[in-house]
């Protein structure tokens, strides 16, 4: 986004018009701490700063802070929920929404925050997440059942096809859901989650992708076998980085796998204690507990007992 990009000169203005000086300067320093018109400006300070120059320099400064999300998201909660205790009608807040996703931002309506549209840019923080600082993600990793087998006794056209038709599956399912692919390998990948309902968003992911894929398995599927998936669901805490590497030991991304390697069948989505409570009832419902000696508190979603094996097409099983 640029400094010059015409909702930066809309919320200037609205800045203006909404709130007084004194509510202005609040609003700043909430975001930079010991924020000071006059040092900034270069007035002294017995001399009063002008009101329409004073905002349009706090605007920018926030700007280059790397903090103007964050000031429309703090006019937005002004507008809808108030700040403290008083509400605060924004002028034109709609407007600079709209102003928002013409720059490639989209406002999730659960939290108040802002995301990067998908249609426009998909990177794994969303465009939002910071190097080195903790967020709650909610993690969603599957796994391509028996994928040796199925490169083995299959054209490599056909598991090209296949491969590349269960990626695009996972990635619209994921970003239907405000959701990112982080990892993606031939075999499976792991998606992450951080707005909206989190956890009933990996949940219904996986639900989702597991019916879409029998769907596909009867329809599509040019293997000679149905292509079967595990995949599990598991939140917590992580730091985190762009390096892919550095992503891959983080705990949390170490513990969903092995609930998805260890604990999880075929056609299964295995929904981890940290996940089930905040899972719908009517969610929770089609779940099972896990079978065997599990040490985790696991619950299950299965599509079916087992894949069938599909005629052979000429090719080795």
């Amino acid at each position: 986004m640029r400094a010059k990009s015409p909702v930066v000169a809309d919320v200037i203005k609205t800045l203006y018009r909404s709130l007084g000086m004194e509510m202005a300067l609040r609003m700043a320093r909430s975001l930079i701490e010991g924020y000071n018109i006059s040092q900034r400006m270069g007035f002294p300070p017995s001399v009063p700063v002008p009101a329409q120059d004073a905002v349009n320099r706090m605007v920018l400064d926030l700007f280059e802070e790397g903090l103007f999300l964050e000031l429309v998201e703090w006019l937005v909660r002004a507008d809808r929920q108030g700040f403290m205790g008083k509400r605060y009608p924004i002028v034109g807040i709609e407007e600079i929404i709209q102003g928002m996703e013409l720059e490639g931002y989209l406002l999730d309506p659960e939290s108040g925050l802002f995301y990067e549209d998908p249609r426009r840019h998909r990177t794994p923080g969303w465009g939002r997440l910071k190097p080195g600082e903790e967020y709650s993600i909610t993690l969603l990793r599957l796994d391509i059942v028996l994928n040796s087998r199925l490169v083995r006794g299959n054209d490599r056209g056909d598991i090209e096809r296949a491969y590349d038709s269960l990626r695009d599956m996972v990635r619209r399912i994921v970003e239907k859901r405000r959701g990112r692919v982080w990892l993606w390998e031939g075999d499976g990948g792991m998606a992450a989650f951080h707005y909206g309902h989190p956890n009933m968003s990996a949940v219904l992911c996986g639900m989702e992708i597991l019916n879409e894929l029998l769907v596909y398995n009867m329809t599509a599927n040019p293997l000679n076998r149905d292509m079967q998936i595990r995949a599990a669901a598991h939140a917590g805490f992580i730091r985190y980085t762009e390096d892919l590497s550095e992503l891959q030991r983080s705990e949390i991304v170490k513990e969903t796998v092995e609930i998805e390697s260890g604990w999880t069948r075929p056609d299964s989505l295995s929904v981890s204690a940290s996940i089930a409570p905040h899972v719908d009832g009517i969610i929770k419902d089609c779940l099972l507990p896990a079978e065997g000696d599990c040490p985790r508190e696991i619950l299950c979603y299965r599509i079916r007992p087992r894949a069938a094996a599909r005629p052979a097409k000429g090719r080795g099983a």
